[in-house]
């Protein structure tokens, strides 16, 4: 877990160094900014898909794609809401919670869930900002997920996947805090944001202020670290418990 950390830790120091013009040339050699991009598309694999999950789960048939021409990815909507895709996604979540009845974590996990999204699928405000938290929200949600397999070691590839599953954990996280209190603080790295694809207000933390002005855009980041919080604190209080329980 130390090597894995360690490691995030240098995957991460170009993404540092570009968000806080930080004068740090040895950081700008063809090795690190390599696999500090692989880690950026790694992250922006799972926050497309994120969107896209919360998508088809409200009705929108969606595809993830790369987004060569600007950076990062695009979750792209083919067709307005369809009640028929969002009545589906509700029968396949109360068919899976009943598959797993034998196993109450995940049955409960997935009642939930199906819950959620239909007590917040009528309101459009509501689920698609959903819809566009569940992005970042997916790097934090993936993130604490893998560092929960590195430390119960329950990769089946053993010590090298287990180490991977380190690295990524942490780096995604990693990720999340560096963006996340950069957006609170840097006013430079903010317009960035702000102007990203070219446009203006097209980030996911943007349209969401928009539609929630109580909450504004600091609240909304906010509430992105805290998740991330808690995907690093979790893991390792289920590998206390799970310590504890072997005692």
């Amino acid at each position: 877990m130390g090597a894995g950390f360690l490691i995030a830790v240098f995957l991460n120091l170009p993404l540092y160094h570009y968000i806080h013009d930080m004068d740090w040339f040895w950081t700008e050699n063809f090795v690190m900014s390599a696999l500090a991009l692989c880690l950026e598309y790694m992250t922006t694999f799972f926050h497309e898909l994120g969107h896209t999950l919360f998508a088809w789960l409200y009705g929108y048939p969606t595809i993830p794609v790369f987004d060569f021409a600007h950076g990062g990815g695009l979750a792209i909507s083919v067709s307005g809401q369809s009640y028929l895709i969002r009545g589906a996604a509700l029968v396949m979540i109360g068919y899976g919670a009943y598959m797993l009845r034998d196993f109450t974590p995940f049955m409960i996990g997935l009642a939930v869930l199906g819950i959620f999204v239909l007590a917040t699928s009528f309101s459009e405000d509501t689920h698609m900002s959903i819809v566009d938290f569940m992005g970042p929200g997916a790097e934090a949600l993936v993130a604490g997920f893998l560092l929960t397999r590195a430390l119960l070691d329950i990769s089946p590839g053993g010590v090298m996947e287990r180490l991977l599953n380190a690295v990524f954990g942490f780096g995604m996280l990693l990720q999340v805090f560096i963006k996340g209190f950069a957006l609170l603080r840097n006013d430079a790295y903010r317009l960035v944001y702000f102007e990203q694809k070219g446009t203006h207000g097209f980030g996911d933390f943007d349209k969401i202020s928009e539609r929630f002005l109580s909450l504004g855009f600091d609240g909304v980041v906010t509430i992105w670290l805290a998740l991330a919080c808690l995907c690093l604190i979790v893991p390792f209080l289920l590998y206390w418990k799970d310590k504890h329980s072997r005692d």
